[in-house]
């Protein structure tokens, strides 16, 4: 057994030794004139307050739901907003023949709640009422944005006996009049047969909410079922039985909504927020309401300010990362706070469909690629941050005569839809959801920025 004193010994040498080792210094410069000047690629980052305003976009696309959204909303700040729907009509059967001496009964509608949009408990089951019109012409592809039904595409009388009221749940029978289901009782057993036809005489329901009464602040968006709300017509009928006789009967048929094919029709009151200088508020409101809009021009000469202070050259410049920030203030009560505030917002840009007032919204393809930057809300910093690096990228290097509204973004929610079968995830404008969130705006102590973090090649 080695003794105290060659046991101390050795714990001596033992610390010397690792005294000396950490005494060598690493020389991170080693090599580096080998690197020519010419391929050293200098990086940095620079936050810039972010050119923002707030606008109201000249449309939105509503199509592609399974809901129609009817009923009304009043904010105290925002406004009010109406949501009425269209859809056309379907039989439900197409070898229907209601026969040589159809008698009509009566018909009627049901109308399925499937969930409802409210701020306070006490809107949840408050009575609204509605009225249900015949459009005068056949939904088709072009008509896909919230402000595609006007006046003078559904009837001046309403179809209903009288103007139903809506609970906010359940199920809702509506009865029809009999000048509409007498139509109805019209279609030929070609029509049934052939939905071109059909929809020729058959154009389909909109249903319109009616205006709130005063200012005060309130009201409920209803998402009606498409799939589960159908017209029942009952009518008397011969029916021929095996031995010739002949007996009279009463029946019914059924009539169905297009399935994913509702048409909502927005419209929104917050116009009066547009700002060019928002001072220290944005809002950004949901459907066909006011949002910020971060002008590419104005974004392209603030970088193009940048770079001729500091001598660099936009084609040199290459951005690792491009993220703008939207903060927002601590809430003065979180009991509306999730209903209020969208879970994502993102950067979209426009395209001119058909007129230039017209236009289709998109988000970057950024979303797909930088999913931890999507857009979410960040709770704990009071933030939204998204990315948008290869946007602002090609901005750098497009001249200023070709930049158009169309590298405009416009900040709204984002919707996220993903395939259950293929596990796909797409994304798109969310145009269907009513969100309300007041950012922060450019003259707030913490106000939007935009933080880019480059490397710049030497010319």
């Amino acid at each position: 057994m080695p003794s105290k004193r060659t046991a101390l010994r050795f714990l001596t040498i033992l610390a010397a030794a690792v005294t000396a080792a950490s005494c060598i210094e690493n020389d991170r410069t080693m090599g580096e004139g080998l690197i020519p000047g010419s391929a050293t690629i200098t990086l940095g980052t620079k936050t810039f307050d972010l050119p923002v305003i707030n606008r109201v976009s000249d449309s939105v696309q509503c199509t592609g739901t399974s809901n129609m959204l009817v009923g009304t909303m009043t904010d105290e700040v925002f406004g009010t907003v109406m949501a009425h729907a269209a859809s056309y009509i379907l039989p439900y059967s197409d070898s229907t023949d209601y026969g040589d001496n159809a008698e009509l009964l009566g018909a009627y509608l049901t109308l399925s709640i499937d969930s409802t949009y409210y701020l306070e408990s006490s809107q949840e089951g408050i009575h609204q009422r509605i009225k249900i019109y015949e459009l005068t012409s056949p939904i088709d592809s072009t008509l896909i944005f919230c402000n595609s039904i006007t006046p003078d595409r559904y009837s001046a009388t309403p179809v209903t006996v009288s103007d139903p009221v809506i609970y906010g749940k359940g199920d809702i029978r509506i009865d029809l009049t009999d000048e509409f289901a007498a139509k109805l009782l019209t279609v030929t057993p070609e029509e049934f047969e052939d939905l071109g036809l059909f929809s020729e005489k058959i154009h389909g329901l909109y249903l319109q909410a009616e205006a709130p009464v005063g200012s005060a602040a309130g009201g409920r968006l209803n998402y009606i079922n498409l799939g589960s709300s159908t017209i029942n017509l009952d009518y008397r009928t011969d029916v021929v039985r095996s031995d010739g006789s002949v007996e009279r009967i009463d029946t019914t048929e059924s009539f169905v909504f297009g399935y994913y094919t509702a048409l909502n029709n927005f419209t929104t009151t917050s116009a009066n927020l547009e700002s060019d200088a928002p001072g220290e508020h944005l809002y950004l409101e949901g459907l066909s309401g006011i949002k910020p809009l971060i002008p590419a021009k104005a974004l392209k000469q603030m970088l193009e300010e940048w770079i001729a202070e500091e001598g660099l050259d936009e084609y040199a410049l290459l951005l690792s990362r491009a993220e703008i920030k939207f903060p927002y203030s601590k809430p003065e009560s979180y009991d509306r706070f999730d209903k209020e505030h969208p879970s994502t917002i993102y950067a979209f840009t426009s395209t001119p469909w058909a007129t230039d007032s017209l236009r289709t919204y998109a988000p970057l393809d950024e979303v797909y690629a930088s999913s931890s930057s999507a857009g979410a809300i960040d709770r704990s910093n009071m933030v939204y941050s998204m990315d948008v690096t290869s946007h602002l990228q090609k901005l750098l290097i497009t001249p200023e005569e070709e930049i158009d509204g169309s590298m405009d973004l416009w900040i709204a929610p984002l919707l996220t839809v993903t395939d259950s079968y293929y596990g796909t995830t797409d994304y798109g404008f969310d145009n269907s959801n009513y969100n309300k969130i007041i950012l922060n705006g450019p003259s707030a102590e913490n106000h939007p920025t935009i933080t880019l973090t480059f490397g710049m090649i030497p010319r």
